[in-house]
């Protein structure tokens, strides 16, 4: 059984009706990261002179998985979630793209 308020894997969740991410570039988790681990790159729309998120990266490997992030979030489009599974061979591995981040942590099945 895992605590009802463990903190374990991020994902950034999207609007299940369109689609697309809830993420607003607005970097405030970022700045609230004491880590320094989180990446947000964005781009000006000309015609709708809002930003739009072009990349989104997060280094679990030096994540103390403190929450701040996901509480300074005004979407709740970032979360920490109660997967654990996110061991990797290399630390490369450990850096998480938006892709990544959207499809959440993917365990590798073992089998004998």
């Amino acid at each position: 059984m895992i605590a009802e308020r463990y903190r374990g894997a991020p994902r950034l969740n999207i609007n299940p009706e369109t689609g697309e991410t809830l993420c607003i570039a607005c970097n405030l988790c970022a700045l609230a990261c004491p880590e320094n681990l989180i990446v947000v790159g964005w781009q000006r729309d000309d015609l709708t002179r809002r930003k739009v998120l072009t990349a989104f990266t997060y280094d679990t490997s030096r994540c103390m998985f403190c929450g701040l992030c996901e509480d300074a979030c005004p979407t709740d489009c970032l979360e920490l979630t109660q997967d654990f599974e996110m061991a990797t061979y290399s630390r490369e591995g450990a850096i998480w793209d938006r892709h990544r981040l959207e499809e959440g942590p993917t365990p590798a099945r073992y089998v004998r």
